[in-house]
């Protein structure tokens, strides 16, 4: 009896923990020109490279918010929208190394999502290891944020340690309300968000 009431609990919780993670959750259509839903502030890389299929896999994701506090992650009116591009400079040399803008897929649904920044591991497998400066801009190059000095080390994500500081892939691991630092968060002018 108490055997199948711990299966029961065990199954419950892994179909939770599974439906955040649906292909099709949060999708706004193709055609749509407005920016949507899609587990905003959430682990991305937790579905994105464990549970979707390859063609879905990313190698680096997370959101970027209009501003550092806010009630509800899930509210689409703090996150900051707009075609957002995501830079790596490496931080001994200045040299900007890798830009989202070169490994983009036109047909990707990602774009729809509100808020996401992302680069598809099928554009790009993965970055050398290095220290860099990660910088997210508008499309026409406007600086929005930048974090310092964070290392990736040239290995996949590993969905056992999400916050790993020496391969710093997933960026909602850490930066998230109940992570170990603010949210990503717009740090000059939220009106540049669309």
């Amino acid at each position: 009896m108490i055997y199948n009431k711990l299966l029961s609990l065990a199954l419950l919780t892994t179909l939770v923990f599974l439906s955040g993670c649906s292909e099709n959750e949060g999708d706004v259509g193709a055609t749509s020109t407005v920016q949507g839903w899609h587990q905003q502030g959430r682990d991305c890389l937790a579905c994105h490279n464990a549970d979707l299929n390859p063609d879905k896999h990313l190698l680096y994701g997370g959101t970027l918010y209009k501003q550092a506090i806010f009630a509800e992650q899930n509210d689409l009116t703090k996150m900051c929208g707009g075609k957002l591009i995501v830079n790596f400079y490496n931080a001994s040399t200045g040299v900007l190394d890798y830009t989202s803008a070169d490994y983009e897929d036109p047909n990707s649904k990602g774009y729809d999502a509100k808020g996401n920044i992302f680069i598809l591991q099928r554009e790009l497998r993965l970055l050398t290891a290095d220290n860099y400066n990660v910088q997210i801009t508008t499309a026409n190059g406007t600086q929005l944020a930048i974090g310092t000095n964070h290392r990736f080390n040239a290995a996949d994500y590993d969905i056992g340690q999400p916050i790993d500081y020496q391969n710093r892939l997933s960026c909602n691991a850490c930066h998230s309300k109940t992570g170990t630092v603010d949210p990503l968060y717009v740090q000059l002018n939220s009106n540049l968000c669309e």
